[in-house]
């Protein structure tokens, strides 16, 4: 069995055990307050210890006094020999010790034996402690060998898409938002004008939880109610108290809303949005989408289109076609299609202007430029991808090439 020293034992070995430079430093003063020693001597608690143990000192009243002055150190050059490959020459009491006292370590170097008199090319930190480097050889170096191929740590290709369009969008004047994953029915449905009947309600649309949850806000729970009940004629309470995944992160705009006071307003948010749906290489169960909303007077359909085609080119996509469409909350509302090069057009999201039927509710009375972008279908044309399920996939091999 060998044994080597540890990060503590190679310090005392340099700067003296504690309790030697305890009784050096009473060697010049005679005897000092506990006070005083606790500021001059590293380690005074052990020091104080041990020279109490081995009968160096004593205490007295709050002083302390030296009354033996020792003439050697064994431990001292106990941990000199074992730093020397010499621990044969130390005896087990004294081995006991310094292991108690966690100055030094077994370690077994048998297997390092077989190393003797062959050449190495790595020198491991097990050959310099036992002191084997010098039974052995080392290869010399050389630089036009290739070194092996090496794959450090960098940012997901996916995360690092979701990044740049932050910063874009940040480089626009949009400030983000968060909402919670798990939402009330009410902000995901029924505040943005979609009816208690309406098919996106069915369990084949949205992943609904245990539980019910409530809405603090008592006046724009009142709105919503009276807007339902005068346009639809009918208004499931019980519905919109649901707990679910958040299915479109247009439910994050609907609770910032009632809070904006000044206006120009632009806000946006990237983030995880869950839907019950078949998979296959465009659509997941999940995925993160990018609402954003302009408030402000005077915005137009065309103001609109113009910021959708700006997001669009930053996916690399010159070609952007818009097609007519439908959401409960939106009038005018538009699908955006982006071109593809191996799966042709490919729908990115809908977008549109809120209704005032969303937005009186929410005291809001000015027009609202709104969308919700499948990001992962543009993250599919920026990195040349045709499976969107790549953006969650553990292939490292993909993911060290990408």
């Amino acid at each position: 069995m060998q044994y080597v020293l540890t990060e503590e034992g190679e310090k005392y070995l340099v700067k003296g055990f504690p309790e030697k430079n305890l009784v050096i430093y009473l060697e010049k003063v005679g005897k000092a307050p506990i006070s005083e020693l606790e500021k001059e001597i590293e380690n005074f608690d052990i020091a104080l210890l041990w020279a109490k143990k081995k009968g160096w000192v004593e205490l007295k009243f709050n002083e302390i006094v030296l009354v033996k002055k020792p003439t050697e150190f064994p431990e001292e050059e106990a941990l000199r020999k074992i730093k020397e490959n010499r621990a044969s020459e130390v005896d087990e009491g004294m081995i006991k010790t310094l292991l108690q006292r966690k100055l030094i370590e077994k370690t077994s170097y048998a297997h390092l034996e077989e190393l003797k008199g062959k050449e190495i090319s790595v020198l491991s930190s097990e050959l310099i402690k036992s002191g084997y480097w010098r039974e052995v050889k080392l290869r010399r170096y050389s630089a036009e060998v290739p070194p092996a191929e090496m794959f450090p740590g960098k940012i997901h290709p996916y995360v690092k898409v979701i990044k740049e369009v932050k910063e874009f969008l940040v480089g626009l004047g949009f400030k983000e938002v968060k909402g919670p994953l798990v939402e009330i029915n009410f902000w995901n449905c029924d505040a943005l004008f979609m009816p208690s009947d309406h098919p996106a309600r069915e369990i084949h649309d949205i992943f609904f939880i245990d539980g019910e949850g409530k809405v603090k806000e008592k006046e724009i729970w009142q709105n919503v109610k009276k807007i339902h009940e005068k346009r639809w004629g009918y208004w499931d309470e019980d519905l919109a108290k649901k707990l679910i995944l958040r299915s479109q992160c247009t439910a994050v705009s609907a609770r910032v809303l009632p809070k904006i006071k000044k206006l120009p307003a632009k806000i946006f948010t990237i983030d995880r949005v869950f839907r019950p749906d078949v998979i296959d290489a465009k659509h997941f169960i999940e995925f993160e989408q990018c609402e954003g909303i302009v408030v402000d007077e005077n915005l137009n359909f065309k103001h609109l289109l113009g910021y959708l085609k700006e997001i669009a080119k930053i996916f690399g996509s010159e070609e952007v076609k818009f097609k007519p469409s439908y959401f409960p909350f939106t009038e005018p509302s538009v699908e955006m299609y982006v071109k593809m090069e191996k799966l042709g057009w490919v729908e990115a999201g809908g977008a549109g202007i809120f209704r005032e039927e969303v937005c009186k509710p929410l005291g809001v009375n000015v027009p609202v430029l709104a969308w919700g972008l499948g990001i992962g279908r543009l993250a599919m044309l920026k990195l040349g991808i045709e499976d969107i399920r790549y953006l969650y996939s553990d292939d490292l091999r993909w993911l060290r090439e990408i």
